[in-house]
């Protein structure tokens, strides 16, 4: 007999693999379900599930705010009532103020279930009151025996830590006497001054220098941020206007040198220079000072080419005896065009070449200055390192003493808080054993702090966990009775809204429909106050209330309770879908043109391509060889590459042709049917191996080409038609780059941009509501391929011939 030898390790392998790939899917689910962040969670699951995201999406409930905008659209025939009769119009207003009314019937037998439970709540712990004491008091003996810390060896590191621990106010002169040491710490005080003290005293001196450096560096910073700002703003305006312009100045100088330096006698001329000659000199002068500022070598250079032809000019000049030609006049005429041009732009230049220097100048300074303050301070804060790290050296020999003293002192702060303690009463004394916990939290904090054992501080602060019921007892307590004062003023305040609405609602519609709109006053108020105030004032100490329920379902040390917390959250959630506002979800709308634009286009894609690589596979034609791997080739470029194309296209033919236009799943289907070529190549590959002897019989049998492809091709090549048709599907129905570009309108948006939405803007954090939307949108494709799995099953060209 043969024994098969059992691979434990395969076993393993897939055990670890099947979890790796199944948690995601659980998480996501788990998500969905949850009514509490589970995204952000440890949990798993948790006691606070519910299919409200489900709800919400698929079948979306009108709550009140829905109602009253009903009714606002109602009472003032506005959309989509704008058409309606005055009789459905009096009937549907009749039907929302009839659910105002029992959403508010509802609203107060839930704050009645609650308050109820409240009571519950409230004589259980009247009732139980020393038991639950008891169980705070155990759970801080259990604490009190894990911070049982050995007392040094020497008297020396008592008596250092002391001193240190005085001064940093941890503990009190007080606490020291009732220590009850047997020597006295003040002998220690050099020792403190010598290896603590002085160190200590050093650091902090340092860490003074540095915020002082740190401050100016920062000033420095600031102001080297300022002028390295204003010389890139001047840097600019130079090169790119003052320089241009001077290069432009040096050809004209250039034009007239030349005028002068080739004087025609000829034609006589009358000239009159006078102007021309003061205005080029205070040019000149300008260009001149401009000569000695401390530029850049490329800018120097052209200040530098304009002086020179300036005084290239001007010597002529001044040398020029025939001031009576033509010549001359021209020379004058481009001259006092030239002043005109340049006496602004060289002043304007000018100053603005002065303030360049003084702020390069500045900026030069500036930069230096903050590398000598950074280098100082970066070396400074290197002794800082090292004086922290030789201080923490020395400390850490008087850490165990330290942890030892702060034990001491924990521990006669646990037996003064078990005195205290025994005597409280609840739920009278919550707030008080609350504000106990908190200082005895504070003192445990105090004492970790000194402890260097890592599975020490984990078993304490375990151990300190275990009393946060205590806490969230007490917000729970506090919040709810602030809703149930508040909530039940707010009903009261809303029927009496809901019976004005009412009394007046009818009379509008009448007259909105006779041409005179009227706005319900109570209504527009009982909207704002709903809107407004419920979430400020109810739904803020609610949401605490309900949630600290919730979390005292884990944490209470009794689970006698558990029924009654789950009730009060449970009802307060529903309270809340009541009044809360929520926002309007098109999803069913969403899925149902995804399933529309993919199936049709899964659909037409398949029958191409079906009809058209039959003729490739069977025929022989010029072109065949190329003709599809040219298809395939032009497949390769993605469609976001020729997208502008298609929106200019669309937008177009949207023009002529509204039903495949921008915005309209008509113009997306035309889109997405321009990616036939990849199936294409694959249904041809597939009819390749469907054996021709089967068509050549069906045709000597009388068979048409036509009826061997329907009869014989199309149904052996089912399996890979379905697969074509499951890609195409599953491909259109995820795709989001080309709908996002094409639909603007959200109610004609696909499955894959819709769901986009929910990752955005108010629905950011909403990972409930997002992973209950991908789960439901799962569905088609799901459907789809079970539907479809019988095709992809069985043998080729099974049964096809017998014999």
């Amino acid at each position: 007999m043969v024994v098969r030898k059992r691979n434990w390790l395969t076993h393993a392998i897939l055990i670890i693999l099947i979890v790796a790939i199944l948690f995601p899917v659980v998480w996501v689910v788990s998500t969905s379900l949850r009514r509490d962040n589970a995204a952000f969670s440890s949990k798993l699951f948790s006691s606070r599930m519910s299919l409200q995201n489900y709800k919400d999406l698929l079948f979306p409930e009108d709550n009140v705010l829905r109602l009253l905008s009903d009714i606002e659209s109602i009472t003032t025939n506005s959309r989509p009532y704008d058409e309606k009769p005055v009789e459905f119009l009096v009937e549907k207003f009749d039907k929302d103020i009839g659910a105002l009314k029992a959403y508010s019937k509802e609203s107060k037998e839930l704050v009645s279930v609650v308050d109820n439970e409240y009571e519950t709540i409230k004589n259980y712990l009247s009732e139980n009151s020393d038991k639950l004491i008891q169980t705070v008091v155990e759970q801080v003996n259990k604490l009190n025996e894990k911070i049982n810390i050995e007392r040094p060896d020497d008297n020396q590191s008592i008596g250092v830590a002391i001193i240190s621990l005085l001064e940093e106010r941890k503990i009190k002169e007080k606490d020291v006497l009732e220590l009850g040491l047997g020597f006295d710490y003040k002998d220690y005080k050099d020792v403190y001054v010598e290896e603590l003290k002085t160190k200590l005293d050093n650091i902090e001196s340092l860490k003074r220098q540095l915020q002082e450096n740190q401050a100016k560096l920062n000033q420095i910073k600031k102001d080297l941020d300022f002028y390295q700002e204003e010389y890139t703003r001047l840097s600019l305006i130079i090169d790119n206007s003052i320089i241009p312009q001077f290069e432009s100045f040096n050809k004209t100088l250039q034009v007239a040198y030349d005028l002068l330096n080739n004087p025609s006698n000829q034609i006589k001329a009358f000239v009159s220079e006078k102007d021309a000659v003061e205005k080029f000199e205070q040019v000149y002068n300008i260009v001149k000072d401009m000569v000695e500022m401390n530029l850049s070598k490329e800018r120097k250079a052209v200040i530098d080419k304009m002086y020179e032809n300036m005084t290239k000019v001007k010597t002529l000049w001044d040398n020029f005896t025939l001031k009576n030609s033509a010549n001359y006049a021209d020379f004058i005429s481009l001259i006092s065009q030239f002043n005109l041009k340049a006496l602004k732009q060289v002043r304007e230049s000018y100053n603005l070449l002065k303030n360049f220097s003084e702020i390069e100048r500045e900026y030069l300074k500036l930069s230096n200055e903050y590398i000598l303050f950074a280098n100082k301070l970066d070396s400074k804060n290197q002794d800082l390192e090292e004086l922290t790290d030789k201080y923490l050296n020395e400390e850490g020999k008087y850490l165990p003493a330290k942890a030892y003293i702060m034990s001491l002192l924990l521990k006669d702060d646990i037996k003064s808080f078990i005195n205290k303690v025994e005597k409280y009463i609840l739920p009278k004394d919550i707030n008080k054993l609350y504000l106990s916990v908190k200082i005895l939290s504070r003192n445990v904090n105090d004492f970790l702090s000194y402890v260097n054992d890592d599975s020490l501080k984990k078993d304490v602060r375990s151990s300190i966990r275990k009393l946060d019921w205590v806490a969230t007892l007490n917000d729970f307590r506090k919040k709810y009775e602030k809703f149930a004062k508040d909530v039940k003023e707010f009903i009261n305040e809303f029927d009496k809204y809901v019976s004005s609405i009412e009394s007046t609602g009818k009379a509008a519609i009448y007259s909105s429909k006779n041409g005179v709109k009227v706005r319900i006053a109570a209504l527009l108020q009982l909207f704002t106050k709903v809107q407004s105030e419920y979430p400020a004032n109810i739904a803020s100490s609610m949401s605490i209330a309900s949630k600290a329920a919730a979390d005292l379902v884990d944490q209470f040390p009794v689970n006698d309770l558990d029924k009654s917390f789950k009730n009060v959250d449970k009802k307060l959630f529903r309270f809340d879908q009541i009044w809360k506002q929520k926002q309007k979800y098109y999803l069913w709308r969403w899925i149902f043109n995804s399933v529309i634009v993919a199936g049709v286009v899964a659909i037409i894609t398949t029958i191409v391509n079906a009809l058209a690589a039959y003729p490739f596979s069977r025929m022989r034609f010029r072109g065949r060889k190329y003709g599809i791997m040219s298809l395939l080739l032009i497949q390769m470029f993605p469609a976001i590459m020729y997208m502008i194309a298609l929106y200019g296209f669309l937008s177009f033919i949207g023009r002529y042709i509204p039903s495949i236009g921008l915005n309209t799943l008509g113009g997306l289907i035309f889109v997405y049917l321009g990616n036939i070529a990849f199936n294409m190549y694959l249904i041809k590959g597939f009819y390749d191996t469907i054996p021709s002897s089967l068509e050549e019989a069906a045709m000597i049998d009388g068979a048409t080409r036509w009826q061997t492809f329907w009869r014989i091709v199309i149904p052996l090549a089912s399996p890979i038609l379905s697969v074509v048709v499951i890609l195409t599907f599953m491909g259109t129905f995820n795709e989001f780059v080309l709908a996002k570009i094409i639909l603007q309108d959200v109610e004609k948006y696909t499955y894959a941009v819709g769901l986009w939405t929910f990752s955005s803007g108010p629905f950011e954090t909403e990972w409930g509501l997002f992973s209950a939307a991908a789960l439901v949108g799962m569905l088609p494709m799901v459907i789809l391929f079970l539907s479809m799995q019988k095709y992809l099953v069985g043998g080729l060209t099974k049964g096809s011939v017998k014999g």
